[in-house]
């Protein structure tokens, strides 16, 4: 036998090994820094507060935290005169309403069937005529409450593949009716994630769709640099004032998810009629037992 030739092998084997070995601990330490768990001790204390204060968990709260970018992202213009036909067809009547110094130009585009207002070529409106208030308050299968919403959404070239359903909520909707309707919240995702605060609402009842509203982001550019964000007991801590100052107890957590909230205000001290693009900051979305929703910037201070 060679033993020369062996040994060299060996030793070649041997620096194999250690660069294989090296380079998994260093990706392995590198995925704990993107990625640690929260002790599951310091967790049960947050919950066990939180449920002391008169809110409760109806989730399991995440234990891991990560590391985001940050993302540039514009709102959506839409096409007036595109939209009014595809909504309400040719033969429609117009009407601009000038704005004064703090408020966006009002298109209303009418027929004897629906109503369509475009807000700044950002929001969306849209409210059917034809659907009255006959018999609104009916139970329907959710099944074909979200079959009416996402045809409707798939018709008028709403349904894109960011978009998707997060929740439905019966109940009364007083700018829509007086008696009750299904509520469909559509959001935006980018990468699995939420992004914020972007969506699409549409109101059904038993004779189908009978308003929407909607206002939706693009996406720009991500920002190299990522950060740790904090962890969902942090954010949960951080809304817990909010929520019970807004909310009678007790309170029922439903829903806690990571992902990009744009804030207007985060410009100036307006909302979004005077922004046309930002900056959209990792956070969480906090959901209760009522729909509404919270978002807690995710950035450590």
């Amino acid at each position: 036998m060679d033993w020369s030739k062996a040994k060299s092998l060996l030793i070649a084997a041997f620096i194999l090994t250690n660069i294989f070995l090296i380079y998994n601990i260093r990706n392995e330490t590198s995925k704990q820094h993107e990625a640690q768990i929260i002790n599951s001790g310091y967790q049960g204390e947050v919950e066990q507060y939180l449920n002391d204060n008169g809110i409760n968990l109806d989730i399991h709260i995440p234990k891991e935290t990560i590391s985001l970018p940050m993302l540039m992202v514009r709102y959506k213009n839409f096409d007036s005169e595109k939209m009014a036909k595809m909504f309400l067809g040719k033969d429609y009547k117009t009407k601009i309403e000038t704005p004064d110094f703090d408020s966006l130009k009002r298109e209303i585009f009418e027929t004897d069937g629906g109503k369509l207002i475009i807000e700044g070529n950002k929001k969306l409106i849209y409210e059917n005529k034809t659907m009255g208030n006959e018999g609104q308050g009916y139970i329907l299968n959710e099944k074909t409450v979200v079959k009416t919403g996402n045809d409707f959404l798939k018709q008028h070239k709403l349904m894109k593949d960011d978009v998707e359903l997060d929740q439905i909520y019966y109940g009364i909707e007083e700018h829509i009716d007086s008696k009750p309707v299904y509520k469909l919240i559509y959001n935006q995702i980018y990468k699995g994630k939420f992004l914020g605060e972007s969506y699409i609402y549409v109101y059904v009842n038993h004779r189908g769709v009978v308003a929407a509203e909607a206002m939706l982001l693009e996406y720009e550019k991500t920002q190299h640099q990522r950060k740790k964000v904090i962890s969902a007991t942090e954010a949960l801590l951080r809304a817990m004032n909010t929520i019970l100052q807004e909310n009678e107890k007790p309170v029922f957590i439903k829903e806690i998810e990571v992902g990009y909230y744009f804030s207007p205000t985060s410009y100036i001290k307006s909302d979004w009629k005077k922004i046309d693009s930002g900056t959209a900051s990792p956070s969480w979305k906090i959901t209760i037992q009522n729909g509404k929703t919270y978002f807690i910037e995710a950035y450590k201070n």
